[in-house]
C-alpha cells in the first residue's frame, strides 16, 4: 500500500492564452508527493503560485495536464461528481479568511460538515466539543463568530476543517491576518492537531516562524516546486476561499435552526 497521500506527476499550468493575451507557463511538468502524516512548509513570495497549487492539490482547479493521485486513488478532475466525493471525503481547508457562518455558534460551524455527510447531530455535538476543548475553546462553544478574536475564529476554522478526519489538510496562509503573538498561538494549534490526527498537510505562507515547526521546507520556482529553490511567477485563477463562501451559504439554509445544541435555548 502506497505511503503517499498526494502525487502530483508533470503537471502543467496556464494561463490566458485567448485572443491576443499570450499564455503563461505556472508549471511546467511538475511533481509533487507528501507522505502520510508529514507537514511541509510551502515559503515564496505573493504572487509566486503558492494560491495556484494548492487548487489544484485541493481538486478546486481542473484546468491543467498531468495527473493527481489521492490516497492512490487517480483523480479525473474532468468528472466533477468523482472529484467532489474525493474532495470531501480525503482534503480539509484552512484559508486567511475563515468564512465562519455568522449565524452559528463556534459549535455550530465546527460540526457541519460532519453533518452534511449525514453523521448523526449526537456524534457530530461530541466530536466538535472535544476539538473545541482541545484548542482552548470549551468555554466559547456557544459564542458566534463576531464575540470571537481572529485567533478564536481561526482555530474554529481549524476545527471545521479537520472534524471529518482529512488524510490531508492545505492551509493557505493560515495566520495572514493575525498578529505575532496570535500566529504563534494558531500554529501550534494547528501543528499539534494535526500531529494528534495524523493528518499530512501543506501549509503556504510568507512567515518565516512557520518553516520551524513544519518537517519540510519547499518553494516555488521556475514552474516547479522544490525544497529552497525561489523565483517569481504569476499567480491567478479561482479563489477557493470563494468556493467554502459559497458552500456555507448553502448549508446555512439546510441547516439553520435544525441543530440543536445542549445548553442552548
Amino acid at each position: 500500500m502506497s505511503n503517499l497521500v498526494l502525487k502530483l506527476k508533470k503537471v502543467t499550468k496556464l494561463f490566458g492564452g485567448k485572443g491576443d493575451v499570450p499564455s503563461v507557463e505556472i508549471f511546467k511538468e511538475m511533481d509533487f508527493t507528501i507522505k502520510k502524516n508529514e507537514v511541509i512548509g510551502l515559503f515564496s513570495p505573493s504572487g509566486s503560485g503558492k494560491t495556484t497549487f494548492l487548487q489544484i492539490a485541493g481538486l478546486l482547479d481542473s484546468k491543467f495536464s498531468g495527473d493527481i493521485n489521492i490516497n492512490g486513488l487517480r483523480v479525473n478532475t474532468k468528472n466533477d461528481i468523482q472529484t467532489s466525493i474525493v474532495r470531501r471525503k480525503n482534503i480539509g481547508f484552512v484559508f486567511q479568511f475563515h468564512h465562519l457562518i455568522q449565524e452559528f455558534s463556534a459549535l455550530e460551524n465546527t460540526i457541519f460538515p460532519l453533518l452534511f455527510d449525514g453523521v448523526s447531530e449526537k456524534i457530530a455535538i461530541q466530536k466538535g466539543q472535544h476539538l473545541l476543548e482541545k484548542v482552548g475553546l470549551g468555554k466559547r462553544m456557544n459564542n458566534r463568530p463576531a464575540e470571537l478574536s481572529g485567533g478564536e475564529q481561526q482555530r474554529v476554522a481549524i476545527c471545521r476543517a479537520i472534524i471529518n478526519e482529512p488524510a490531508l489538510l492545505l492551509a493557505d496562509e493560515p495566520t495572514g491576518n493575525l498578529d505575532q503573538l496570535t500566529t504563534s498561538k494558531v500554529m501550534n494549534f494547528l501543528i499539534e492537531i494535526i500531529k494528534e490526527h495524523n493528518i499530512s498537510a501543506i501549509i503556504a505562507s510568507h512567515n518565516p516562524m512557520i518553516s520551524k515547526l513544519v518537517d519540510k521546507n519547499a518553494k516555488i520556482a521556475d514552474g516547479n516546486i522544490g525544497p529552497n529553490i525561489s523565483v517569481e511567477v504569476d499567480q491567478h485563477g479561482i479563489d477557493p476561499t470563494e468556493v467554502l463562501k459559497e458552500l456555507c451559504h448553502i448549508v446555512v439554509r439546510f441547516y439553520l435552526g435544525r441543530v440543536r445544541i445542549p445548553g442552548q435555548t
